[in-house]
């Protein structure tokens, strides 16, 4: 999908009058599409109870027509089984459990916190006055929070008085798992944040400062990066929360990897990494281009001992195409001449007077023909995405905003941003592989 700013400024008006017997069909019809594949293939039948899959049970999007087929009628099944919801509960009715969206995070909070999960048997159950005792929170108030988790499927009631597992609690048991860490970063930390909006508005209406956020007002005037920085384990728990989100339909590796020509870089072309982490993007690319050579640049040195170590073990072959080396991308690219420099999922995070401050860093290092590769979100006007799509992209630029003052930038917004950090940044091409939710944008330096 290619998207330019030729296009109306609009998407296609929403579907305001849906009528609740075809929403009811388009869910039977996907419904049986879904539920004979899962029989035929033999997979486990999706369900709440303890034994049912963590995942809903299909391979991974983009893999074959026939896969596609089968990720379009789940879409089709969550979108309007959610307009069915909504249109039968009514505007009114919609609003007063809208509103009440924090009852599901505060109980989340607390099976969090005191590690409800744990004290739960894997198998079986355990009474409410045993579990008070455990956790030394009173059997009442327990039965108040865990009942109304148990209306989002967070536990179950087998018999009067007793807990067990579900297939959502179950998830809750493992400390090291990626689940563990997103719930916990987004209950202790993040969902400050929602408080602190209005303050934050009118304390700082027009600031594009890292320290003027609602993150900031949220946790003692501190930064998102700043907080990190001085709080070890939450920054250790935020990695492993984004390798969660990365790994979601739309955010994996695969598309930058097939929806770029890479091969449009000279034979044994260098790519720099800017900002790359362990360098798990750049493997991904390497593995597909074997001509190429990667340098891993990242201000932490953790990440890319890391990164050392999983190359080195997991792909010795590869060892000799890669380099790294610590990095601030705020200051002056050390690198200098390589053919392609590569930014992905880094510019979303920040203001664009910061933008321009990594753009411009870079701008020393380019030769005349160098590729500046950008992969992140470009948002296209509204209505365009599918609704559940839609919802996941608005929902990143709300938390991007109150963590980073930031925002998800339109096709004329990076343009602009561009032109401003220097008019020899020649834009290519804004383009979206299929499957993903981030773009590429390709520019290529311009000095003759």
């Amino acid at each position: 999908m290619v998207h330019t700013a030729q296009d109306s400024a609009a998407g296609p008006a929403p579907i305001l009058r849906p009528k609740l017997s075809e929403l009811a069909a388009q869910i039977a019809e996907n419904a049986k599409i879904l539920e004979d594949y899962i029989e035929s293939q033999g997979l486990p039948y999706p369900s709440f109870a303890a034994d049912g899959p963590a995942k809903f049970p299909l391979p991974p999007a983009g893999s074959t027509p026939e896969v596609e087929k089968l990720h379009a009628a789940r879409i089709q099944v969550l979108e309007a089984s959610k307009s069915m919801l909504d249109l039968t509960a009514g505007p009114s009715e919609m609003l007063q459990w809208l509103v009440w969206g924090f009852n599901d995070t505060s109980t989340i909070h607390v099976i969090h916190h005191f590690k409800i999960a744990q004290h739960v048997p894997e198998t079986g159950d355990i009474s409410f006055t045993e579990l008070s005792e455990k956790i030394n929170v009173s059997s009442l108030k327990l039965r108040q929070i865990l009942r109304y988790a148990m209306t989002n499927r967070i536990f179950c009631e087998p018999r009067q008085g007793y807990i067990g597992h579900t297939a959502l609690s179950l998830l809750l048991r493992n400390e090291d798992s990626p689940e563990w860490a997103w719930i916990g970063y987004n209950t202790e930390e993040l969902c400050r944040t929602g408080p602190a909006l209005v303050p934050c508005l009118e304390k700082y209406p027009h600031s594009q400062e890292l320290n003027e956020t609602p993150w900031s007002v949220a946790h003692k005037d501190q930064g998102f990066f700043e907080y990190m920085d001085e709080n070890p384990e939450s920054a250790k728990r935020f990695g492993v929360c984004m390798s969660l989100w990365s790994s979601g339909d739309g955010l994996k590796v695969a598309p930058l990897v097939t929806g770029y020509d890479w091969g449009k870089l000279p034979e044994g072309a260098t790519v720099v990494d800017v900002g790359g982490a362990t360098g798990f993007v750049s493997l991904e690319i390497a593995k597909a281009n074997p001509s190429l050579k990667f340098i891993i640049e990242d201000i932490a040195p953790l990440s890319l001992e890391q990164g050392k170590k999983n190359l080195a073990r997991d792909h010795p072959d590869l060892v000799e195409r890669f380099e790294f080396r610590q990095h601030d991308f705020m200051t002056e690219q050390p690198v200098k001449g390589a053919d392609a420099y590569l930014v992905r999922f880094i510019l979303h995070d920040w203001p664009d007077k910061y933008v321009h401050q990594i753009l411009k860093s870079l701008i020393p290092a380019f030769k005349n023909g160098t590729k500046l590769i950008v992969s992140d979100f470009v948002i296209p006007p509204a209505n365009v995405l599918p609704p559940r799509e839609e919802r996941t992209v608005r929902a990143l630029d709300l938390v991007i905003f109150k963590a980073y003052n930031s925002n998800e930038r339109e096709e004329a917004d990076w343009r602009r941003l561009f032109a401003e950090v220097d008019t020899r940044l020649r834009v290519d091409s804004i383009t979206r592989p299929a499957n993903s939710l981030l773009w590429v944008l390709e520019l290529t330096f311009v000095d003759e």
